[in-house]
């Protein structure tokens, strides 16, 4: 049976053009009991004016979020 996951670690913070960008080690949803532990996973996250947090999962995804004022790319054929 898989145990509890470890709490995500809270790396120091970072800024990018006036922003604070919070940096997360992410261990994984849970911890099985026998076999590799799964990989840890850095995420980056950024709240824009109203507040709302945004996650990304490299750093240069987020600083180009926040060059776009976080507005969110659409996909060609359609939004997001």
């Amino acid at each position: 049976m898989p145990t509890a996951p470890s709490a995500p670690d809270r790396l120091p913070l970072l800024e990018h053009n006036g922003t604070t960008i919070e940096v997360y080690q992410h261990h994984g949803y849970s911890r099985p009991d026998r076999g590799p532990l799964p990989p840890s996973r850095i995420l980056y996250a950024a709240r824009d004016q109203n507040n709302e947090r945004h996650w990304r999962g490299s750093l240069d995804e987020i600083e180009s979020l926040i060059d776009r004022g976080f507005v969110v790319a659409t996909i060609s054929g359609g939004s997001l």
